[in-house]
């Protein structure tokens, strides 16, 4: 028998019978559950999204890194490091937790928001990594 045959029967083999049995073996949570399970707010710290969290996250997308507002801050915190840690993936807000806690002394002079070239919503920004802050587990 040929390899490519051989390889072709394992794997019809597996398909029709071995998965089908241990599916009807399996116990507990399937599909999305099990996903939920295991990652949502566990050791990879990932947040779940609500569909208006979804939509707003798209108006975060804007940032292309140039460092204006970093530029401009006067409390030379990093505004940049927000909307490009949202953009980019999914965050671990762990990493950000020291940066945030520079935007405590934000006062909303709203510089850095003004001289965006991209109009990305820096304090929305703000205002919803700090509400996910609060949401996350570590």
């Amino acid at each position: 028998m040929s390899r490519a045959l051989n390889a072709l029967f394992k794997l019809a083999w597996r398909a029709l019978f071995v998965q089908p049995f241990l599916k009807l073996l399996r116990r507990g949570p399937r599909g999305k559950q099990l996903f939920l399970d295991n990652y949502s707010r566990g050791a990879e710290g990932l947040l779940p999204y609500s569909a208006a969290d979804r939509s707003e996250l798209a108006r975060f997308r804007g940032c292309i890194n140039c460092g204006l507002c970093d530029a401009v801050c006067p409390t030379h915190a990093t505004p940049s490091l927000f909307p490009l840690t949202w953009s980019r993936a999914t965050p671990e807000l762990r990493n950000i937790k020291g940066a945030l806690a520079a935007l405590d002394a934000c006062g909303t002079c709203h510089l850095c928001q003004d001289v965006c070239p991209r109009s990305v919503p820096l304090l929305e920004v703000f205002a919803f990594t700090r509400r996910k802050s609060a949401e996350s587990p570590s």
